[in-house]
């Protein structure tokens, strides 16, 4: 009889602790289940384009606009007027032929995932009044640089940015662009835009802060292309040899 009730105190032991477990389980639940959710992640920008997503061609145009308007020289004028030449219907892709062979093609971009823009100053030319400066050329590719990120972020399928810059000192054409692709920000796309560029108003030219100029310099410096012209409504560009 004694080892009859030994084994009965066995049993009623273990229910007992399978019976805590199941509480603590439940109780762990419920606390999980009433627990707050996590906060959202921060937005990539505080301003986005208004057009739905799908359409890609207004989108572009919303956020040329955007960057356009936001920078300015010391006058207070603004820097450039960008204009968005992939709108046009004629417009049929990007090619890049070999940097030490002008003939030889390299790569070539369709017109449905690549942007091109022109930054246009307020002479016929699209020159930039004014002398032109190392500093101003820094903020030019800022402006560059925030305009290529805020189209890879908002006006999908664009994979390619091609932006032509204003006429240098002793030229009357377009030869300089800056040619982006979505791959090389990769890593600025996936945080908030002001850790790539902390200041919030975009400086004008000689007050860009020395960190950010640095930015600015490592994620365009080898972006740079020559425009060497338009052939059957495709633009042919050149990297640095």
């Amino acid at each position: 009889m004694a080892r009859s009730l030994s084994t009965r105190s066995r049993f009623a032991v273990a229910y007992l602790v399978l019976g805590a477990a199941v509480g603590v389980g439940v109780g762990s639940f419920l606390v999980l289940v009433q627990r707050d959710p996590p906060p959202p992640p921060p937005p990539w920008s505080s301003w986005e384009p208004t057009a739905a997503e799908s359409d890609t061609t207004t989108r572009m145009l919303e956020i040329a606009n955007h960057i356009g308007s936001s920078y300015t020289l010391a006058s207070g004028n603004q820097l450039v007027a960008i204009q968005t030449q992939s709108t046009k219907a004629n417009f049929q892709g990007v090619v890049v032929v070999k940097p030490d062979n002008a003939t030889q093609l390299d790569k070539q971009y369709g017109r449905d995932d690549t942007a091109v823009f022109l930054f246009c100053g307020g002479s016929k030319a699209c020159k930039i009044d004014g002398t032109p400066t190392i500093a101003r050329g820094t903020v030019l590719r800022r402006e560059a640089l925030e305009l290529a990120l805020y189209t890879f972020e908002y006006a999908h399928p664009i994979d390619n940015v091609l932006i032509f810059f204003p006429p240098g000192p002793g030229e009357k054409a377009l030869t300089s662009t800056l040619f982006f692709q979505r791959d090389d920000l990769n890593s600025s796309l996936k945080h908030p835009l002001r850790r790539t560029l902390p200041q919030v108003d975009p400086p004008v030219p000689g007050q860009i802060r020395p960190a950010e100029r640095k930015t600015v310099d490592d994620l365009t410096g080898n972006k740079r292309y020559k425009y060497l012209g338009t052939s059957q409504n495709v633009i042919v560009i050149q990297p640095p040899a």
